[in-house]
């Protein structure tokens, strides 16, 4: 349940929605799975998955939710394999050829007829909201798949206004500037990877396990390139890599920090969700909160 990765969203109104209204909202838009002819089907399920019976799950204030997409995999390969042959035995038995707008015909039929038998690929989608802090958290690498959880929770709520965080001082600015200088600050430290984009054409470096002070990163930034990715550490604990949109990625939590959840000594399942989710929450908060100042602060919504 420990997120791997942070895409924030402002809440740009208060939250009004009490756990139990939220509850039965999320349910009435629960997961179903795939019938047979149906390429995707994308919903909320229990965050705690067969060992609870909430679509909710509370702690401190925070409110985890979670969304499971399933969809066909029928890959491309077949799809055409099928065409081809059904194209060939049309134009050998009526002595033509099958045009452009024929076969996407055919290629329409052969998907209907494959469907059944394709197989259903599942992932799922965490977030949590804080609503003291007017703030979504989504434990997601994608920013369409963020997206995609939010648009269904404001399917399911009527109405959700929400908006990416962005920062005052633009990201590749102040990366560049701390890779540059070695200068960072709230308890930020440089980590040893980082991708550079040149200004004037699409050269891109990738420097992976390396010392980001050395000559050779000075000479690149000095040369008109800037940092789009940086990975960094925080206060010696959460290890991640920021991007030129302010995503944190490859999100990784010191072992010092997981182990707080196993003093509780949860002895379940939910119980272990439950201290997991307190102790992530509580961590991401300062984070964050340092995060945004570190860029300068967050440019006031629109």
């Amino acid at each position: 349940m420990w997120f791997k990765n942070l895409r924030l969203y402002r809440l740009t109104e208060e939250w009004t929605h009490t756990p139990e209204q939220l509850n039965e909202a999320l349910e009435a838009h629960c997961f179903n799975p795939c019938g047979s002819l149906d390429p995707l089907r994308y919903g909320f399920i229990e965050p705690l998955g067969r060992h609870g019976s909430e679509f909710i799950h509370v702690t401190n204030g925070y409110i985890m939710i979670c969304a499971k997409k399933q969809e066909k995999i029928l890959p491309a390969a077949v799809v055409n394999e099928h065409l081809e042959e059904k194209a060939l035995a049309i134009s050998e038995a009526e002595s033509r050829s099958v045009g452009r707008k024929e076969k996407q015909t055919l290629k329409d039929e052969i998907i209907f007829s494959l469907m059944p038998k394709a197989f259903a690929k599942s992932s799922l989608d965490f977030a949590y909201i804080a609503p003291q802090e007017k703030l979504i958290v989504v434990n997601s690498s994608s920013a369409k798949r963020a997206e995609d959880l939010l648009s269904k929770l404001r399917e399911a709520l009527g109405s959700l206004r929400c908006i990416p965080i962005s920062a005052k001082n633009i990201p590749t600015q102040v990366m560049t500037h701390w890779v540059q200088t070695g200068k960072l600050t709230n308890d930020f430290e440089l980590g040893e990877e980082c991708e550079l984009h040149a200004s004037k054409d699409e050269r891109v470096i990738r420097c992976k396990k390396q010392d980001l002070t050395a000559d050779e990163m000075l000479s690149h930034l000095n040369s008109g390139m800037f940092v789009s990715k940086l990975a960094v550490t925080w206060k010696e604990s959460i290890h991640c890599v920021l991007d030129d949109q302010l995503a944190v990625k490859r999100l990784k939590f010191d072992d010092v920090i997981s182990e707080k959840a196993n003093e509780r000594n949860p002895e379940s399942k939910a119980e272990q969700f439950d201290a997991d989710f307190a102790i992530m929450s509580g961590e991401l908060k300062n984070f964050i909160t340092a995060l945004l100042a570190a860029f300068g602060g967050e440019t006031d919504p629109v």
